[in-house]
């Protein structure tokens, strides 16, 4: 998709207004310079209105109409409301245009009565003028209104993007450029198929069936409920654990908390280190007890077993000799030492007659010998295993008695802290940090212990619904419908299951490919040696290395700021270069898209200013920046004045003392350069 013009018609304070987009290669930047409340803002929610009929702002969003034309109308007149993009996309040149009209009611009125929207877009392939039924639908191929937040988007507030809790947002903007909703999608529509074949099976299937499917079903939905309680769990202890980190950055930068904080980090990385011990311990118990755990529970049997084997060769039941006689005995007997019965003719019988007349070398007294001797044997690895688990337990009560001295020290450091008066550059105290911190570990562990009890609840559900599973595969249903339902609803789980392995690969190899456009965009603008990275958990992070390790950073404004224009731009070159490179894929290709951002400057130094200009271009084919003078002025103007394809400014009357209403007029380069 390439801008080509934006014409308004009485869209808020724009009378009749067009602005033409910058669409060269090197020169593709369009700058629209406006002061606060001269309309940027509207313009940015021109494009959205005209796209997806949805606005964003914070004063009367429902009124569109004009002010002023709303004024000059008489009541029962219609002011007529227009947005115009032109555009191009595969090679086909695109006009779309969202009309509303507002119904004036009385003289004072300046809202109206809307009437219903309408929609028109129109394109020329080569063939001619085709307009197509569905207008919207044809929009929203092109540019998705579910990417709308990574185009169109007001500076000032992307930096949430790298702020608390926006895991979720990083995730479904990976998720939506590269075409993995799409996956998403069908994964859930697939488990909605599955529901339906089942309730299919359901209707006509023995009341013992249906019982257990509305079990089966009921337990399901329970489970539902309880991974949306864990995923709130989740997020709250990440809260929370950001909000200790911030107190412990706090207390780091103050001189009379610095040091104590420092020996708490030390102890805490130290009992860190012994937790791991201990899991390693126990991880040697397991395997101990899984190995040779049996013999203990064995060593009566196996003492026994001894016992009677060896006194049977003393009594000499048990022969030095297998002799005729003996084997006689038991063919007579018609039973054999190990108990099985010699019936005549039998397989058994033949094989013991078939020894008479032979001499064991070695002797069943021998033999016996052996196996009285391989059984005593156990005595000593009871002795053995007993000896290492004990050694086994002590190192690791060694261990917890270290941890316990250590969250003494720990709890010693936070008494000594909240004992310290000093205060913050913002008020607070060393001692009123401190309690907050400790209040904020206490919610923490709290929400842990929370969370562990939804995974046990989770975990005894899931194992109800494999037992149901079971209970209902082994019903016997002659229906054929229910049958055919059953055999549906298998094949929807399989291919569920299948697609839903898929959609998690490739989520995460988009995350790493995203992984690496960020951080080599970020790298470009950031200072100080800082790295951006999208961890596995799809949290937009900003990392510094010390000491042969990465550690998170405190992020400032202008930081965030940075890494967020550094993903979205990234993306929007990922899709490009998947576009441009032709490739097939099942489920992403690609495609060119325009940014349009209003104030991307606005909580940046002068430094990263210069940067974000400078690499600004290089993100998408078209670029499109709202900036106040204060913005433009210095390093922004410097990088960006020759490559900035076109320029307009946005002259603002706020109708004031004239008995007129807000106008913006947008002027183009010339006509401001010359006063008009």
């Amino acid at each position: 998709m390439k801008l080509d013009t934006l014409s308004l018609q009485n869209f808020r304070q724009f009378r009749d207004e067009e602005i033409s987009f910058a669409r060269g290669e090197t020169r593709n930047v369009t700058v629209i310079h406006g002061s606060n409340g001269s309309g940027k803002t509207t313009l940015l929610n021109a494009f959205t209105w005209l796209l997806y009929e949805e606005v964003d702002f914070d004063t009367r969003p429902e009124r569109l109409a004009s002010e002023g034309a709303m004024a000059a109308a008489d009541p029962g007149d219609e002011v007529t409301v227009s947005v115009t993009l032109e555009f191009s996309h595969d090679d086909a040149d695109y006009t779309a245009t969202r009309t509303a009209t507002y119904e004036k009611q009385s003289p004072t009125d300046f809202d109206g009565i809307l009437n219903e929207p309408t929609l028109v877009v129109e394109y020329d392939d080569g063939s001619g003028v085709n307009r197509p039924e569905n207008p919207g639908e044809v929009l929203s191929q092109i540019i998705p209104e579910r990417l709308s937040e990574l185009f169109f988007f007001d500076g000032e507030d992307i930096d949430e993007l790298a702020g608390i809790d926006n895991q979720d947002r990083i995730q479904e903007a990976i998720q939506n450029i590269m075409g993995l909703t799409i996956l998403e999608r069908a994964t859930r529509h697939l488990g909605d198929v599955a529901d339906r074949f089942e309730s299919q099976v359901q209707d006509s299937a023995s009341e013992e069936l249906r019982e257990l499917i509305d079990e089966k079903q009921a337990t399901e939905t329970d489970i539902e409920d309880l991974q949306r309680k864990k995923k709130d769990k989740e997020r709250a202890i990440e809260r929370v654990g950001t909000e200790i980190s911030d107190i412990d950055q706090k207390l780091e930068r103050l001189d009379e908390s610095a040091q104590l904080q420092e020996n708490r980090e030390a102890y805490r990385e130290d009992v860190t280190g012994l937790e791991d011990d201990v899991d390693e311990i126990n991880a040697q118990i397991k395997a101990a007890i899984t190995e040779n755990g049996f013999i203990p529970l064995a060593m009566p049997l196996i003492r026994e077993s001894a016992q009677e084997i060896d006194q049977l060769r003393k009594d000499g039941v048990i022969p030095s000799e297998l002799s005729d006689d003996f084997l006689n005995s038991l063919l007579e007997a018609k039973q054999c030492l190990c108990g099985r019965d010699l019936e005549h003719d039998s397989e058994p019988y033949d094989h013991v007659a078939s020894l008479r007349g032979e001499v064991a070398s070695d002797g069943v007294e021998q033999g016996a010998l052996r196996v009285v001797g391989h059984l005593r044997q156990f005595t000593d690895g009871r002795t053995e295993f007993f000896d290492d688990v004990d050694e086994l337990i002590e190192r690791r009560q060694e261990k917890h008695e270290q941890i316990d001295r250590l969250e003494e020290r720990i709890s010693s450091i936070s008494s000594e802290l909240k004992g310290l008066d000093a205060t913050t550059p913002g008020g607070q105290s060393i001692s009123d940090l401190e309690t907050d911190r400790e209040n904020k570990q206490q919610e923490k562990e709290q929400l842990i212990a929370d969370r562990g009890g939804i995974e046990e609840q989770i975990s005894s559900k899931e194992a109800d619904v494999e037992e149901l599973e079971a209970d209902i595969a082994e019903q016997k249903d002659e229906q054929a419908e229910t049958q055919l339902a059953r055999r549906r609803q298998r094949a929807a789980e399989l291919v569920e299951t299948d697609l839903a392995n898929n959609f998690e690969a490739l989520k995460d190899k988009v995350r790493t490919w995203s992984n690496q456009e960020v951080n080599d965009t970020f790298g470009k603008i950031a200072s100080k040696n800082l790295e951006a990275e999208i961890t596995e958990e799809f949290e937009l992070k900003i990392q510094q290395s010390v000491e042969d390790q990465q550690v998170e950073v405190d992020k400032s404004t202008g930081e965030r700021q940075i890494a967020s224009l550094a993903f979205v731009g990234s993306l929007v070159k990922i899709a490009k270069k998947r576009y441009e490179a032709g490739s097939e894929s099942e489920y992403f290709t690609g495609g060119i898209y325009p940014l349009v951002m209003d104030s991307p400057f606005g909580a940046l130094d002068k430094d990263h200013r210069r940067e974000v200009s400078r690499i600004l271009p290089t993100l998408a084919s078209q670029v499109v920046v709202f900036a106040t003078d204060s913005q433009w002025e210095g390093p922004v103007e410097e990088e960006m004045s020759d490559i900035a394809g076109e320029q307009y400014w946005l002259d603002f009357d706020d109708g004031e003392g004239t008995n007129k209403s807000p106008q913006t007029q947008i002027k183009g380069e010339q006509a401001a350069q010359a006063g008009d």
